[in-house]
């Protein structure tokens, strides 16, 4: 996650913190957010039977997977682009998060079966369960169109990266000073970005790139970087800044960053998603507390989105054609529904 990382719990959807205005401007390119505007078409959605649903990734086809508590348990679920739902169940598995959906179907993310497992799931419904060697719990958080997964895993309750090549080989990774690695997201050429934790208790962005070189980097010296998200060309979007004082940045494939912060009526902007043309999803927050989704576009043009009577909006995901999901929720602690958002 970014500077407002959650955790997840069997029975309950991701949780935003509340935040304050971040102002750190140089020596960086801080563009203020634009005009707000409503535009777009949402459409609600929960699978059968749900009571908490919890939309995470969408492809460029517009499938959607994410998990849903059913009142008795956590499974994965796959939302077709013609409204349908399937369920996704390794099998003995007694609670199941779909995290990531590649253009070709495939679907990476975790199970519980006494403790956290890996699991691939092909587009006719086959399961692939995998642990890179020591693990105690496997958590993979984004697969590419080539069918490679990265994600983190827990050994001696220290958290690791890893990349499980197409092949099934894993590799096993962390920045020098690491003392917990959690990779976000791989593009299509194998980048991988994420974040990992120093001794001091900072978090800091990295960039692994397809021969294992790290690098690794800080939108501002001194304060957390929490990239969530890379496209295909090498771009990355993510937050910085105080957990109580989020902002957004874009790094350049060639390093040069961008931040960006909210204008009035916004206090806060927390980005977790980013396409191939460069446009960027996520949640910012006005003085009231309550969190709307939105769109940065990619001339920094920046769209707000809400429903009727809806507080609270966190989007995660958007996809080349402009299609974006998360879920909303009445209030904070209330049933948490999906949605896609279509231009």
């Amino acid at each position: 996650m970014i500077a407002n990382r959650f955790t997840l719990s069997p029975l309950s959807p991701p949780i935003i913190r509340k935040h304050k205005t971040l102002l750190c401007l140089a020596p960086f390119l801080l563009i203020t957010l634009g005009a707000l505007a409503q535009e777009g078409t949402i459409v609600s959605f929960d699978p059968p039977g749900s009571r908490q649903t919890v939309p995470l990734s969408i492809n460029a086809g517009g499938s959607i997977v994410g998990y849903y508590n059913n009142g008795s348990a956590i499974e994965g679920f796959l939302r077709s682009p013609d409204g349908s739902f399937t369920s996704i169940n390794p099998p003995g598995s007694t609670a199941t998060y779909a995290w990531s959906i590649n253009s070709a179907g495939w679907i990476a993310g975790y199970f519980v079966r006494q403790r956290f497992h890996g699991y691939l799931r092909s587009p006719e419904g086959v399961f692939i369960a995998f642990d890179p060697p020591g693990s105690t719990s496997t958590m993979p958080q984004s697969i590419n169109s080539a069918g490679m997964v990265t994600g983190y895993y827990n050994a001696n309750r220290t958290a690791h990266g890893f990349l499980r090549n197409q092949d099934g080989t894993i590799v096993s990774f962390d920045p020098v000073g690491s003392t917990s690695t959690q990779p976000k997201s791989i593009n299509a050429a194998g980048v991988i970005t994420g974040d990992y934790l120093d001794s001091a208790g900072l978090y800091h962005g990295f960039v692994r790139a397809p021969d294992g070189a790290l690098t690794t980097f800080d939108v501002q010296s001194g304060q957390n970087t929490q990239p969530a998200s890379i496209n295909s060309a090498g771009e990355i979007t993510g937050g910085y800044g105080s957990f109580n004082d989020p902002a957004g940045f874009l790094r350049m494939a060639d390093g040069t960053m961008i931040t960006f912060a909210p204008s009035n009526p916004l206090t806060s902007v927390s980005p977790y998603g980013i396409n191939d043309l460069g446009d960027i999803t996520g949640t910012s927050q006005d003085p009231s507390g309550q969190c709307h989704g939105f769109i940065r576009r990619r001339d920094g043009t920046f769209v707000t989105f809400d429903l009727p009577g809806v507080t609270f909006i966190l989007s995660f995901s958007i996809n080349s054609a402009g299609e974006l999901t998360g879920y909303y929720q009445a209030s904070v602690f209330t049933t948490s529904h999906g949605f896609l958002r279509s231009p």
